[in-house]
């Protein structure tokens, strides 16, 4: 039987990380660890590694992102590169062995001279590279052909360095959890390490109608009922649940609105949540409080447009990430299980 815990220790010894607050942390969040699926496990033992040294503000050696991107690509077992994207597929292997070298090589001649702000971004791109090769998509679900793996590197590096991307853009997603314990998940030690995106308890039902969508997104907006109701038949559906679950906690965006700027901003946020909230999450949701008709607006004009091929754009992903923070929408993947009649 798989050990979590001791799959994370030896490849935390592989990658020469020692500290002892990186090592308990990981520890802690991986020890849950849903291990049916070897890629999904391996994807999330080095998510688990990245979130925590990003929250501990641990800077990568340029030696030990190098052998991040090794180990992350070819795992503990040294079947290279085999996994349920490619297996035993020789062509395609060697597609992969050379867009890692590549990257490898830009990084071995490029990265010391980065600026060390930007040192921070550089493993959750290492990690969206081998969530694509691992599974044929990044950490937030969007789908990357193998043969797009160097310049998807490459796009992601530029937008970092030209601050396309903010620094502090959090990863899509959480690790993925047993289900079997669940006293020991409910701990509070554990639970809040256990996903990158917090889970939203307080986001509702969708059940508001139409007219009462409406009448709200024009205070929020200031537009006329009837240009709303005719840009609303025209957005995509999960952009329009987005935008009803923001009107439907419409009295939480004004009461936090109104305490921008002071202690009890974070005070209020905490206590309904019930989880304490880090500075660049603070960030985050103050952000996104203050841009809300902004993001309204954009998304009933269209114009958030999609950058790269992977389809995101980064203003609507960061603030939607503060959105999901203060439980405001829920945390979905581009595909809904469910319809939403929209009449």
């Amino acid at each position: 039987m798989i050990n979590p815990e001791k799959v994370l220790s030896r490849t935390l010894d592989e990658l020469r990380i020692t500290d002892n607050k990186i090592k308990q942390n990981t520890s802690l969040l991986v020890k849950n660890l849903e291990t049916s699926n070897n890629d999904e496990f391996w994807i999330n033992i080095m998510k688990a590694i990245v979130v925590i040294c990003d929250e501990n503000k641990y800077v990568f050696s340029k030696a030990e992102l190098c052998d991040f991107l090794t180990i992350g690509a070819r795992g503990l077992d040294n079947k290279k590169y085999e996994t349920i994207v490619n297996s035993k597929n020789q062509s395609i292997n060697k597609v992969v062995s050379d867009a890692i070298f590549s990257i490898y090589k830009d990084i071995m001649e490029n990265y010391d001279n980065v600026d060390s702000d930007l040192k921070y971004y550089y493993p959750k791109i290492i990690l969206n590279i081998i969530s694509i090769i691992r599974r044929g998509s990044d950490i937030s679900g969007e789908k990357v052909n193998l043969y797009g793996l160097e310049r998807y590197y490459l796009k992601n590096k530029h937008d970092v360095i030209n601050k396309k991307i903010e620094i502090s853009e959090p990863i899509v997603g959480g690790v993925v959890q047993k289900t079997d314990n669940a006293d020991e998940k409910k701990s509070s030690e554990v639970s809040s390490l256990q996903t990158l995106i917090p889970p939203s308890p307080s986001v509702k039902e969708n059940t508001l109608s139409k007219k009462d969508l409406v009448n709200n997104l024009s205070v929020i907006t200031g537009r006329k009922k009837n240009e709303l109701n005719e840009l609303l038949t025209k957005i995509p559906e999960q952009d329009y649940k987005k935008i009803t679950a923001l009107c439907l906690n419409y009295s939480k965006l004004q009461k936090y609105s109104k305490l921008i700027g002071t202690e009890e901003f974070s005070h209020q946020i905490e206590k309904e949540l019930g989880r304490k909230f880090n500075d660049r999450q603070l960030q985050h949701a103050t952000i996104s409080i203050r841009k809300v008709k902004t993001y309204v607006e954009n998304v009933l004009d269209g114009k958030f447009v999609p950058h790269g091929s992977h389809g995101i754009n980064h203003v609507k992903h960061n603030l939607e990430y503060g959105y999901q923070l203060m439980g405001l929408i829920e945390y979905r993947r581009r595909k809904y299980s469910n319809s939403y009649n929209k009449n």
